[in-house]
């Protein structure tokens, strides 16, 4: 066994995919500075290392231990460097971050043989659980407790990685390993104080979503572990056209079936790959550890731990860890955890963490945490933690940060910030700030800036609030109440006469003029009732008013004006010979008395002045 007194970095470097899932390359021809006397090879390419984002993995046995390089130059192309450092002996192989470095004229010669070995670490303890990895081939075995492991291959030139967590990784040649091979682990070395680099904290990122992935209760049942560990562990993409499975454990691909990407996949019960790039169907789940590029369809579940490209469809339920851009489609629900371009639809529950550009619909609930450009619609409820740019529309409740566009319920709708559009629900509407419309029995507000509350109780914290008494020539006393903008308001109105009350509703808009002096304008529809006959509804009386306020102290204001009225008698009276029952003489004019008694249609133009509080 060779001694090792550098400080070398392996790793796995694997088959170049023909599809887009293949990592970026390194540059041979990207510029480097290197400034290093006396020094051994393997040294020399650490602090290569160190420089750049780009590793080196090669067998140690093809550079002699004594050899040394001086070399001092900036600004030259990292394969001229090579070629300095390496005498032009080697040649090189780019997969992503990587470079494997190997002898010129290796022979490639296939034979049938056995590669059969050990795995130690440096105390030479035998290493359990270690992944011995035949790049070509596709071929893996993990390391028994004792560290042995025996791996059938065809041909003896290809290169084996060998690898165990928090030790460094090896690269060999197969046919070195005659007779049965010790291999040397060394434990990789963590620096506490270290920064992490953005791309590291990416991979982090992603071993956190793996953990999660391998928790559900589906894949930790019906997934091998062992399967679930080499894929952890190898970083690659194997393309295989075809994959026929019974079960995640028995099929055509055994234990690197985690590293395999299919074009199309038949899981007759249950499978388990990297990805897919075609179609799968499993009748009762398909488990993907990578991305989806086209259709997966299951009996029960799909769960995926990339990206969707295309449709997702279940009979119970998807959960998928990455973007989908596309459809997710199931009978009972949806989780997805990252964005979603296209459409979520379920018969019970859909739930996102990402943004939408697209639509989301369920029969029961819709939750989502991020921003909603489009479509969310839900039986019961849709429960929107950011804004929605669109529509939301729900049977029950639905709330949203804020809303740009239309906001629908059957019994409440609410949002914690703004409201620019339309808000309707029967009953109640809440908003922080109104540009726009609510429409519902109670509506609260915050603020309106620009916009309108059409309601029973209209509620605005920092509007316009008034009560107002007036007289008129309809009424002994007429009560309102007006709520709602600064400009814009609803009222609420009650009157009091003889033998007869009436109820409305209706909006105005005020005007100041200068310092004390405002006008407004009121629209008013009234209900006319009767207190002495057993014709309770008498008709209804429209009135328009337009009045001349004046600021006598900060809460007390003087109002008078005119109007025009419209009354609309009940035609039912008229056949019941009710409508002497009620009388109004002495009450006004000579022409609203025989109006009311003679239960016909009449127009007059009136007045009204009071108090404003």
């Amino acid at each position: 066994m060779e001694t090792m007194n550098n400080k070398i970095k392996y790793f796995l470097l694997i088959l170049i995919l023909a599809t887009q899932n293949a990592f970026s390359q390194v540059d041979l021809r990207c510029k480097i500075s290197i400034n290093v006397q006396n020094l051994f090879i393997p040294q020399t390419l650490h602090i290569i290392e160190q420089d750049n984002d780009f590793f080196f993995a090669y067998n140690p046995r093809q550079i002699p231990s004594n050899d040394r390089v001086s070399i001092n130059k900036k600004n030259i192309a990292l394969k001229q460097a090579l070629d300095e450092i390496l005498s032009n002996r080697f040649a090189y192989t780019t997969i992503g971050n990587h470079i494997i470095l190997h002898l010129k004229g290796i022979n490639t010669a296939s034979e049938d043989f056995i590669v059969i070995g050990v795995i130690k670490n440096s105390n030479g303890l035998p290493l359990d659980s270690a992944i011995v990895y035949a790049v070509k081939e596709n071929k893996a075995v993990i390391t028994n407790n004792d560290g042995t492991f025996r791996l059938k291959l065809k041909e003896p030139s290809q290169y084996i990685h060998v690898s165990c967590p928090n030790y460094k990784d090896t690269l060999l040649i197969a046919k070195t390993m005659d007779g049965e091979k010790i291999i040397e682990l060394y434990r990789e070395t963590i620096d506490n104080n270290a920064i992490i680099s953005p791309l590291e904290a990416g991979r982090i990122d992603i071993s956190s979503t793996q953990a999660q992935f391998e928790k559900i209760s589906l894949v930790k049942n019906l997934v091998p572990q062992s399967a679930l560990y080499l894929n952890r562990q190898i970083k690659t993409n194997h393309l295989i056209p075809i994959q026929v499975s019974f079960l995640p454990g028995m099929g055509s691909q055994q234990l690197t079936k985690g590293l395999n990407v299919n074009c199309f996949s038949l899981n007759i019960l249950a499978g388990y790959s990297k990805g897919v790039s075609g179609f799968e169907i499993g009748s009762l789940a398909n488990i993907t550890g990578g991305n989806i590029k086209g259709g997966q369809v299951a009996g029960i579940a799909n769960i995926v731990n990339g990206q969707v490209n295309g449709l997702q469809l279940s009979g119970i339920f998807n959960y998928n860890f990455n973007k989908i851009s596309g459809s997710q489609i199931s009978g009972i629900g949806n989780i997805s955890l990252n964005d979603i371009e296209g459409l979520q639809i379920s018969g019970v529950f859909n739930n996102n963490k990402g943004t939408i550009n697209g639509a989301q619909i369920s029969g029961v609930l819709n939750t989502n945490s991020g921003r909603v450009t489009g479509l969310q619609i839900a039986g019961v409820a849709n429960i929107q933690t950011n804004e929605i740019n669109g529509c939301q529309l729900s049977g029950v409740y639905e709330i949203a940060s804020s809303v740009k566009g239309v906001q629908l319920s059957g019994v409440m709708s609410y949002t914690t910030q703004n409201v620019t559009g339309v808000q309707i629900s029967s009953i109640f509407n809440k908003t922080k700030t109104l540009n726009g419309l609510q429409v519902g029995i109670v509506n609260m507000a915050d603020s309106i800036e620009n916009g309108l509350q059409i309601g029973l109780f209209n509620i605005v914290k920092n509007g316009y609030r008034t009560f107002e008494l007036t007289k008129d020539e309809t009424y002994y006393f007429n009560f309102m109440y007006k709520t709602g903008g600064k400009r814009l308001y609803s009222i609420l109105n009650a009157g009091i006469g003889k033998d007869k009350v009436g109820i409305g509703y209706g909006i105005g808009y005020i005007q100041p003029v200068y310092k004390k002096l405002s006008v407004n304008m009121d629209a008013i529809y009234t209900t006319l009732l009767a207190t002495n006959s057993s014709d309770t509804y008498q008709g209804k009386i429209s009135n328009f008013r337009l009045g001349v306020n004046y600021s006598l102290q900060k809460h007390l204001t003087l109002t008078s004006g005119l109007s025009f009225n419209i009354y609309d008698p009940n035609k039912e009276n008229e056949k019941s010979h009710s409508a002497d029952k009620i009388s109004f003489s002495g009450n006004s004019s000579n022409i609203i008395s025989q109006a009311f008694q003679n239960n016909q249609k009449a127009m007059w133009f009136g007045w009204f002045f009071g108090v404003r509080f």
